[in-house]
């Protein structure tokens, strides 16, 4: 079994603080129609559509238990920050910066999303090269681990 020990806590945490910044506010119901709303003018800033398309019920509910989830994962990363983590983010980010190209390239979506694949790849970068990098060695005949 593949051991991710060596990934430092502030790895995990660092992607887990940088997640709670949206998570948080899809997550709560008086915040993500402004979130949304902020995206879309960032978008128009760019050359994009500026307005928000009407949300139906059922539309914040899937963003409202995509918020929580996230936020939940959050949570246990910042709570109990494991090399193993890293490697799960990490190739989740992978899967979400595809999905979200597929949905700039392939649907139409709004270009202000490809912050969000430039981000998620930065997570995957981040913690997957941490997680696969070859552990140092301990120096011999002094029984420490050196500083990861």
């Amino acid at each position: 079994m593949t051991r991710y020990d060596h990934v430092p806590a502030r790895t995990v945490r660092f992607w887990a603080w940088l997640d709670s910044g949206v998570t948080l506010m899809l997550a709560l119901p008086p915040l993500a129609p402004k979130f949304i709303a902020m995206l879309y003018w960032a978008n128009g800033l760019i050359g994009g559509t500026a307005e928000a398309p009407a949300f139906e019920p059922i539309h914040y509910l899937f963003v409202y238990l995509t918020g929580t989830l996230v936020s939940v994962w959050v949570i246990a990363r910042l709570l109990h920050p494991i090399g193993l983590f890293a490697v799960i983010d990490g190739w989740g980010r992978l899967y979400v910066a595809l999905a979200l190209a597929w949905v700039i390239l392939g649907m139409g979506g709004p270009p202000i999303l490809w912050l969000f694949v430039f981000t998620e790849g930065a997570g995957t970068v981040g913690q997957l090269r941490a997680a696969y990098r070859r552990p140092k060695a301990a120096l011999p005949g002094t029984g420490a681990e050196p500083a990861a």
